[in-house]
């Protein structure tokens, strides 16, 4: 999503309107962003310096938690924030310079009625974004990025300096703008180049005269304005600037797209981690079977090996000395007649113990053999799916918990020999007492069906395709048929048919699923079972009403 100046004055004016005067009850941060609570069970605001995802929005509960599960490390401006910041009140909100930053007040009380000021300075500035705490005096008290003057000849920013905002945007301001500057309208301050070329691409095709409504853009509240998405661009305005436009009641809430593009940047980057772990993976397995396949070939020699060095020992006085190769007649209708290779150095007796130790070197039980390579395939098929299922997965918070079963080994360990391991696996808790689990490998589904469903409770499974075990846990209670289409539905969503439009799931007790002896985790076979068919989008339109 892109934005300019424009929106930044749009989330001031959102700001003011909506949160001035709320307390600050608590903060959040990760490695690339920082988030603050607006009174108690109040909206998060939130802010990210990551390059690619620059921008602030506001967070709801559900989307805190996500990021808190996302974070492995948080930055140290942080406990600054906590110290400074948290249980003071947001007395105000400004845009500098009519640029992409902005500046929030805030009051924090020290006692015997003394109040102390601080500000906060987000720079939405691209790969140069910036958060910055300031004192009273506008001395910088920590900043999330520093820049050193050998970096940046125009100004530096260290705990300790005076803070100094980027170098203003050379151009007349956009309330001095007139039709006759249509040409030069990317040179004005306060709107963003995109913003710029749609009112002159406008104006070119529908003779559209919009100085009236850019010059009173910076003086006008934020009902006069209307927050709009064009492509991949959002902005406000004071009129609709097309009708394909799509319409937001609240820059703030508009711009959550910021933190949804995050989520999915997160998603991406443990997506790739995780498919070049399964494609190391797949490597190793493919060069096993590579390997086992030859060995086969090789046994299946030895026996024939075997053979020749027995037949060399019987004809040995036919065998001349110094042959290269012998032809021979077996007694095994299997052979018949056979043309031996031999080492003319040898004698016909060492040619026959050659072929020996040659045979005994490979002897191994084909059986044996087979069941392992059987065994490999399907690890290797096995392994093909599950890549493919996790590629469908959109919930960052379902990746992560894949992500960190598959890189947190040790600890993984420890929770095992303690009893205290869970397979990455998800929980919607329902109303009423309601949960639906649903397994996200074959190790969780083995987990949520054996371990944490009961007898009675209801097992799902999308029909003919790979895909989660989900449980509908009962409680004791009957499950009505909107609790079994949500359910069907997840099953559905967390398959291999996530994409169709409709899907058939079977469904039974949990007591009448039972575990393939000698397969694989999560292979089960089932009985007595219903079959539904559903939408695999159907449990996020249920969700609101059944939470």
């Amino acid at each position: 999503m892109r934005y300019g100046p424009e929106l930044v004055l749009g989330w001031t004016l959102d700001v003011n309107e909506n949160y001035k005067g709320k307390k600050i009850v608590r903060c959040e941060a990760g490695p690339e962003w920082l988030a603050i609570q607006l009174s108690q069970n109040g909206d998060w605001l939130w802010f990210s310096w990551d390059s690619q995802c620059c921008g602030m929005s506001l967070a709801d509960k559900r989307e805190m938690d996500t990021l808190k599960e996302l974070k492995d490390k948080t930055h140290p401006i942080f406990g600054a924030v906590k110290s400074h910041i948290v249980g003071g009140f947001l007395v105000n909100a400004f845009q500098i310079n009519r640029d992409r930053v902005v500046a929030f007040e805030f009051s924090r009380p020290l006692g015997a009625g003394v109040d102390v000021s601080r500000f906060l300075i987000f720079e939405a500035t691209g790969r140069q974004a910036n958060l910055l705490l300031l004192d009273d005096k506008q001395r910088i008290i920590e900043v999330t990025k520093h820049v050193h003057p050998e970096i940046n000849r125009y100004r530096s920013l260290l705990p300790g300096l005076f803070y100094s905002p980027p170098p203003p945007f050379e151009g007349p301001d956009v309330d001095s703008f007139t039709m006759n500057d249509m040409a030069k309208l990317t040179r004005y301050k306060g709107i963003g180049r995109p913003l710029a070329e749609l009112l002159v691409k406008k104006w070119e095709t529908q003779n559209f005269d919009f100085e009236f409504h850019l010059k009173r853009l910076y003086s006008s509240s934020l009902q006069d304005l209307v927050c709009q998405e064009i492509g991949d661009y959002l902005t406000i305005f004071p009129t609709l600037i097309s009708v394909d436009a799509k319409t937001y009641n609240s820059p703030l809430k508009a711009s959550k797209k910021l933190l949804l593009e995050y989520f999915d940047q997160e998603r991406k980057k443990m997506l790739d981690q995780i498919c070049k772990s399964i494609d190391v993976e797949r490597r190793r397995i493919t060069d096993k079977i590579r390997g086992l396949s030859d060995l086969l070939s090789k046994v299946e020699e030895a026996e024939k090996w075997n053979h020749y060095g027995t037949l060399l020992i019987s004809y040995a006085h036919e065998v001349k000395e110094g042959a290269s190769s012998v032809c021979l007649r077996s007694w095994d209708e299997h052979y018949g007649k056979v043309k031996i290779d031999l080492d003319p150095s040898l004698s016909a007796i060492d040619n026959a113990k050659r072929y020996f130790k040659l045979a005994k070197k490979y002897q191994r039980s084909k059986e044996t053999l087979l069941k392992e390579l059987d065994k490999l395939k399907g690890a290797l098929i096995e392994l093909d799916e599950y890549r493919e299922f996790i590629s469908l997965l959109t919930d960052v918070s379902d990746v992560k918990k894949i992500y960190d079963d598959f890189y947190r080994e040790n600890e993984a360990a420890n929770a095992r020999k303690k009893g205290k391991y869970v397979p990455p696996c998800r929980r919607i808790d329902l109303k009423d007492g309601f949960i639906v689990y649903v397994g996200l490998n074959a190790k969780a589904n083995r987990y949520v069906t054996f371990q944490v469903a009961a007898p009675e409770d209801l097992w799902f499974h999308a029909k003919d395709v790979p895909g989660s075990h989900v449980i509908l846990k009962l409680s004791g209670k009957p499950a009505n048929d909107k609790l079994i289409e949500f359910a069907a539905s997840v099953a559905v969503y967390y398959s291999k048919a996530h994409e169709a439009s409709y899907h058939v799931v079977d469904y039974t007790q949990r007591k009448h699923v039972k575990a393939l002896p000698k397969a694989g985790p999560g292979h089960v076979t089932y009985s007595e079972f219903s079959s539904i068919r559903v939408s695999p989008s159907l449990w996020i339109e249920l969700l609101e009403e059944l939470q």
